[in-house]
Order: C-alpha cells, then structure tokens, then sequence
C-alpha cells in the first residue's frame, strides 16, 4: 500500500501527508487554500509542544501567552499563572507550515477542491476542479477523509457528525487589537464559552455552545456586548465576523466509525475533538500521527483501536462531566476557590497545560481538599475579587 489520497489539508491532513512521504509512501494532499483561518483560538498547549517539537520551528511565528483569565457567570474573576505558556499561531501559518513540510517531504500537493471519488476494482479514483477543469486522479490504494465534520467526503464514506455532536461557534478576529492573556468568560445557561485568544496581529473572539440550544443572534448578542464593553464600540467596525461548526467526540468513543475498507478518518471529520473544552488541533494531530503510523506498518486496520487505547479514557471522562462543568454554581465555586488557593491554581494550570488528565483529577482533587480549604479559609477575610473588565 503506497498510494494515498487524502481530502484536506488542514493539521490532520497534512500532517498525514508529511509523515507517509517521510515513510517512503506516495501521498497526494487535495486541498484548494494555501492559507486560511478558522475560528478557534488557535492556541496548543504544553503537551502538544512536547509531542510535536516541530511547534517550535522559528520559521513557525506563534505568540507566547502565560496568564489565562477566567471569569464567572457573576462577573467574578481569577487571573491564572501558567508555568507553561501556550503558543498560540495563527491558523494560516500553521496551515502554510504544515502544507510546505508535506510537500517538501515528497507529498504531492492538487490545489483544487475534490468534487467526487468512486472506488472500483484497481482502487480509489478522485475527480478534482478549479473554476472550469476538471481532473481525474488515481487510482489509489487508500483514501483519507480530513476535510472537517461538515466535510463531504466524511458524509460520503460513513454519515455527518449527529447534530447532538455538534458545536455552533461564532465570534470575530479584531486587528489591532493586543492581549496579553487568554481569556474564558462563562455565561449562565451557556453550554460551552467565550474566548479570548491574542494572536500575533490581532485578538480572536470567539463563543461556543452546543448546536441548536441557542439561536446564533443571541450567541452574536452576547460577542457584541463583550467587545463593546472590553474594547469599545468603535472596534466593530473593523472587525471581521467567521462562524463554524465544531465538531464533538461521540459519546462512545470507542464505538466511533474511524475507518472503513480502504479509508479512514481524522482530526474533524474523525470528530477528534476534546467533548469539554472544543480543543482539536492537538488532537488532529495525534490522529494523523496514528494513522499514518499505521498505514506505514502496512496496517491500517490498527488505527482506530491505537485511537482508542489512547483517547478513550480521557473522552470518556470529559463526555459525562460536560454538562456538570458549565453550570453555573460550579464555575463560581471554581474562580472563588481557585482565586483564594494557590494550589488549586496551579491543579487549573495543569489542566490547561494538558498535563493533568481528566481521569485522574477527582483523585488529585481529593488529597488537594484539605489543603485548598486551608488556604480558602486563611484568605476568606482578604480582598475580594476583583469585578471582571466587562461586566
């Protein structure tokens, strides 16, 4: 097996791309943009620059952000230290870098949109276009879906992302704007949050909730007040508004359809996306090294359980806690305590590092208890905290 196929180019894609031609295999990358951006945060945590050193290629420009605010329902807000900043990049460079590094391996790059595939008796064959040509390609021995939960290509080969999966998020890139810190502000009945994430050249704001439990004009409504009341009115007239649907791990990780004979799915379309807090691009990029991997071994077949062993316990964990995390009284419980204890700061620090699992935390939590209450209890009568910039 060395022809692969494989439809986007985004971090999964490529990145499958750049490992199998590393390998000695003959990758083909379908994907018609050299340069976008998406409407996350864009930033990767500790453990994601731990596991891919390449994050820190100077070539690849990212901002280093070592402060995350959060602030509760109420207004109440906690500033939190990270030992570990995060990198945060602008998707566009990550996506060129990502791209060149394919292609610079010995991936063959088809800049046109994939408009259809068929698979017959000799393999995989692609039909490709841009305005009026249309190309024919293949075949192939193996075909890879990473064009996004929304992607045809997932939807052709298995079924769409159920709309319960889902997440709507939508919010605005600010040029000119500058942050320092990151920024997540909760909002009661809000099953998810809003985000402010500072890259290079300008600030992303963002908010996110699970698909259809509130029209998209109230979600804009909540945005827009935020940026007025942070920033000022006049910014809304440069800002540049994006939306996009988020997709969320399947309730039953180990039962999600990863792959097929002769095909399989990664990041997005393989909905490699932590259920709590909507981040895909590390986990995009452990499902491309897994499958690639894989398909290198001459096995495919090994890459959907390798996902599982590795994910399952952690999604698992996160799928059921979901709901309890984003309610109210447990966001102002977490800022309240966490502003007058230092150790449970650096417990949350851990967590948005990435380097404290989600299925060990209860137990972390546990023999941090009685240490946090004493260092709550020591504060109680200090300063409170301080009102959040926007509320």
């Amino acid at each position: 097996m060395r022809r692969v196929a494989i439809i986007g180019g985004g971090p999964a894609g490529a990145r499958v791309a750049w490992r199998l031609a590393e390998a000695g295999l003959a990758p083909t990358l379908f994907e018609p943009r050299t340069r976008f951006e998406k409407p996350c945060g864009g930033g990767i945590p500790a453990r994601g620059l731990d596991t891919f050193p390449f994050l820190h290629d100077p070539r690849l420009p990212a901002r280093r952000v070592a402060q995350c605010d959060i602030i509760a329902p109420s207004g109440r807000r906690v500033a939190i230290r990270l030992a570990e900043p995060l990198l945060i990049f602008r998707r566009s460079d990550l996506h060129e870098y990502l791209l060149d590094r394919a292609v610079a391996s010995g991936a063959a790059l088809v800049a046109e949109r994939v408009l259809g595939f068929s698979r017959g008796t000799a393999g995989w064959s692609l039909e490709s276009g841009a305005g009026d040509l249309r190309r024919a390609h293949g075949p192939f021995d193996f075909l890879v879906a990473a064009d996004g939960a929304g992607g045809f290509a997932r939807r052709r080969l298995t079924r769409g992302v159920p709309a319960a999966e889902l997440t709507q998020g939508l919010g605005y890139y600010l040029p000119g704007v500058d942050e320092e810190e990151v920024t997540l502000r909760f909002y009661p009945g809000l099953d998810g949050y809003l985000w402010v994430f500072p890259r290079l050249d300008h600030a992303a704001v963002g908010i996110c909730d699970t698909l259809g439990r509130r029209p998209a004009a109230e979600l804009r409504a909540l945005v827009d007040r935020f940026i007025r009341e942070r920033y000022g009115a006049a910014v809304m007239d440069r800002a540049i508004g994006y939306a996009a649907l988020i997709p969320g791990a399947p309730p039953a990780i180990e039962n999600a359809t990863l792959q097929g004979d002769g095909w399989a799915l990664v990041g997005d379309s393989g909905q490699a996306v932590d259920p709590l807090t909507r981040e895909g691009i590390y986990f995009a990029l452990v499902s491309a090294d897994l499958l690639a991997d894989a398909i290198a071994a001459g096995r495919p077949a090994d890459y959907a359980p390798a996902w599982g062993k590795r994910m399952a316990p952690e999604f698992a964990w996160a799928a059921r806690h979901a709901g309890r995390f984003f309610e109210s009284t447990f966001i102002e419980r977490l800022v309240r305590l966490t502003d007058r204890s230092p150790h449970l700061a650096g417990v949350v620090a851990d967590l948005i590092s990435g380097r404290q699992p989600y299925r060990t935390l209860r137990r972390r939590l546990l023999m941090a208890a009685p240490l946090v209450a004493w260092q709550a209890a020591r504060r109680w009568s200090g300063p409170t905290v301080s009102p959040a910039r926007d509320s």
